[in-house]
């Protein structure tokens, strides 16, 4: 068999640099994982603090995702430092193929509206609704009564002690949320009563 220069050369080099690269550094330790027993990529949530410019990354480790993070900012001459508070392990995203917006909120993280664009956070009144992430400004009455129940029928109640049954019923015909509030609405009456 012989060998083409091509072959020879190309050999070589690859050769050259893996050697010229460093080893990547695992701090697995520090961040109490160990890498024998998981996936071979972590999830992590990675961002500014306090901002909304988080992106889901998957890396060996904390400081390879910030790494990642960081290449697609403008950082100017300077190197971007690792900082822990840009970085965020989210165990729960292992072996996804793909974040969706939604797995932002299950994990406990805001993310934009799906809707409107408009940044939103599960603590401050965002909801998933069909598999997808809605602030509370984009969530209509038909949404609420899919995802919270309750809280309808919390609202009814009260509208109907103040406006009366047909009223509010009229209205919720008349808004074309009446077929998902209907299941609601002996409870809200009841409650409506009971608070009279």
């Amino acid at each position: 068999m012989s060998l083409s220069r091509r072959a020879f050369l190309l050999g070589a080099s690859s050769s050259a640099l893996a050697a010229a690269l460093p080893a990547p550094a695992f701090s697995a330790m520090s961040i109490g994982i160990d890498l024998s027993k998981g996936p071979d990529l972590m999830a992590f949530a990675v961002g500014t603090p306090g901002e909304y410019d988080w992106q889901a990354i998957f890396a060996r480790t904390p400081e390879e995702a910030f790494r990642e993070w960081a290449c697609d900012r403008d950082w100017g001459d300077e190197p971007a430092v690792f900082d822990e508070e840009y970085v965020q392990r989210v165990e729960a995203w292992d072996g996804l193929r793909r974040v969706a917006p939604a797995n932002w909120f299950d994990a406990g993280l805001g993310h934009c509206c799906e809707r409107c664009g408009y940044e939103t956070h599960p603590d401050f009144g965002g909801k998933i609704v069909a598999g997808e992430v809605v602030c509370e400004d984009c969530l209509t009455i038909v949404d609420r009564a899919a995802c919270d129940p309750d809280d309808v029928v919390e609202d009814l109640a009260n509208r109907i002690a103040d406006e009366g049954g047909a009223e509010v019923r009229t209205w919720c015909e008349e808004h074309g949320c009446w077929d998902a509030v209907a299941p609601l609405w002996p409870r809200a009456v009841a409650m409506a009563e009971a608070d009279a």
